[in-house]
Order: C-alpha cells, then structure tokens, then sequence
C-alpha cells in the first residue's frame, strides 16, 4: 500500500470511530489488569479515569445506545477494581493502597466554619 493510499484510507476515518475504537480498547484492556493474570491495577484504574474522562464526548458523538453500552461496561469495571482493591487490603481490616473515587466525586473543599476551634 502507498503512502498516497494510507492517506485516502485515513480520510475514510471518522474521529468518532476512532474514539469508539479507543473506548473498546480501553475496557478490555482494563478489565485484564483488574482481574486477569497481569493484573496492575495503576495501569486498571488510569483506564478507568481515562473512560470517565471520554464520558462527555462518548455521549455527544456516538449514539445513545452505543454510549450507553459503553459506559455500562465502564461501571461494571469500577465494580470490579473496587472488589479487587477490596481483596488486595490487608485481612486485619487495614485500609487499601487505593481507593476508588466515587463516580463525579468533586474534591473537598475547606470548611472556613471549622477554623475557630
């Protein structure tokens, strides 16, 4: 194939395909490094964060069941990173090494009520 005819295939290309594609790839990936035999969970959670962060452009320019789906198997990878951060504490209760945020969780803020004690 030339270079002229890899640049025609491209032009073929939608970015939203591509994104779609990105998504996919995305979710097998990260549910390997949860669960599977080369688990990584740094490598599960960056996944995660990453598809949260596709969330907006997934449900604007791809349709609405495919975003849908998509973010459906997302939720089911924040589940099982939760289960396996939870398996990976220490059994005298100790806390995890890391912690899944919530879903949309905005950061804390000072509470300026707190400072006169």
């Amino acid at each position: 194939m030339s270079v002229e005819d890899l640049a025609e295939e491209l032009l073929k290309i939608k970015v939203s395909d591509l994104v779609v594609q990105s998504a996919v790839g995305l979710i097998q990936l990260g549910t390997i490094r949860i669960s599977g035999g080369q688990r990584d969970l740094a490598q599960a959670r960056l996944a995660i964060d990453t598809l949260r962060a596709l969330e907006p452009i997934l449900r604007e320019q791809v349709s609405s069941e495919m975003a849908d789906e998509l973010l459906g198997a997302l939720g089911s990878m924040q589940l099982a990173f939760a289960a396996a951060v939870s398996d990976k504490a220490e059994p005298d209760g100790a806390a995890p090494e890391s912690e899944p945020e919530p879903e949309n969780a905005e950061p804390a803020e000072p509470d300026s009520s707190d400072s006169g004690e």
